[in-house]
């Protein structure tokens, strides 16, 4: 079985059983006490290539990284070193992540960034749990979804929610269903989900097929800074960088180099 259809088919699992346990209708009353949304859109809109930081333990192609950051003290980095915004995994037994991380990164004193409750979604459920921790976006992946029109309801709901949606392809014919969706942010995988491969080349035959109404994302796979500007000309908009980070020995500076800053040297050094 590929990766994304396992992953798709344990998490429709996680999701009946978190219903049976806190039923949306108490969710929906927890909106009322999640923190204002933040604008994810104009942060990725601003001049430049914008970063959107990952924060994860694991994957299922690396298995764990080096650095094991407590996840608000990582965030708080991110946001001190030019990261525009904050990507947040959910799922738990592939990433390592939860909701509950994303809610203690999104409400965070020292974290003043957007924050992306990034998950395998299938159910309007999740997007009212992002919502509800503190999320100001949500991913939505055009191959999980399948759909046109249950991923055009998708939209709207996070749009109903006042987040964002970054909604994930990995080929043109996914970035046209994503168009037809009326998706206002559109990411780019070069990574496949299904086999974990990586191929950047193929992102600008995607791009192409994205009309500049829509801000456009290159994720996964981006080992260096020269990958970035290689997709900031390209025309992305934004890059969504978390191995490179996670697996770098000094990660302040592996920051501030993919966001494009000067590098602060260490008074010691």
């Amino acid at each position: 079985m590929y990766m994304l259809n396992e992953i798709v088919a344990n998490k429709r699992i996680e999701v009946e059983e978190k219903k049976r346990v806190s039923p949306l209708t108490d969710l929906q009353g927890k909106l009322r006490d999640a923190r204002p949304v933040r604008d994810f859109y104009a942060a990725l809109q601003m001049p430049g290539i914008s970063l959107i930081a990952e924060i994860k333990k694991k994957s299922p192609s690396k298995g764990e990284f080096p650095n094991q950051i407590a996840a608000a003290e990582l965030a708080r980095i991110y946001s001190q070193n030019g990261a525009r915004a904050i990507s947040v995994l959910a799922d738990e037994k592939y990433f390592g992540g939860g909701a509950h991380v994303v809610e203690r990164v999104a409400n965070d004193p020292g974290v003043h960034l957007p924050v992306m409750y990034k998950e395998f979604i299938i159910d309007p459920y999740q997007i009212y749990e992002a919502r509800s921790v503190g999320a100001d976006a949500v991913l939505l992946i055009v191959r999980s979804i399948d759909d046109t029109g249950r991923l055009s309801e998708m939209i709207s709901t996070v749009h109903d929610l006042g987040m964002e949606a970054l909604v994930e392809c990995y080929t043109a014919e996914e970035a046209a269903k994503a168009v037809k969706a009326n998706a206002r942010i559109i990411g780019v995988n070069n990574r496949d989900l299904q086999t974990f491969e990586v191929d950047l080349k193929r992102s600008e035959e995607i791009r192409s097929v994205i009309p500049n109404t829509s801000l456009t994302v290159s994720e996964s796979g981006l080992s260096s800074p020269a990958d970035a500007l290689e997709a900031q000309h390209r025309g992305f908009d934004a890059i969504l960088v978390g191995e490179a980070l996670l697996k770098a020995e000094d990660i302040t500076r592996r920051i501030r180099e993919f966001a494009g800053l000067e590098v602060i040297e260490h008074p010691n050094r």
